[in-house]
């Protein structure tokens, strides 16, 4: 569990555009030793959230 929220906590700084560069070491290195597809899918599953949540607002504003 340790490692996923470790993606999640990187996944969040990436979007946001904040981090830091030992952060973003490790996070390569990861990336590197255990393949991509984990970053690839939060993202994914933060991205869609994010277009969710933008939905969710424009149309409470309106109602």
């Amino acid at each position: 569990m340790q490692g996923l929220s470790q993606v999640f906590k990187a996944v969040t700084a990436a979007m946001v555009g904040v981090g830091k560069k030992e952060d973003l070491i490790k996070d390569f290195e990861r990336a590197e030793s255990e393949g991509p597809w984990a970053y690839i899918i939060v993202g994914l599953i933060m991205t869609a959230g994010f277009i969710f949540a933008v939905l969710a607002a424009v149309k409470f504003a309106l109602a």
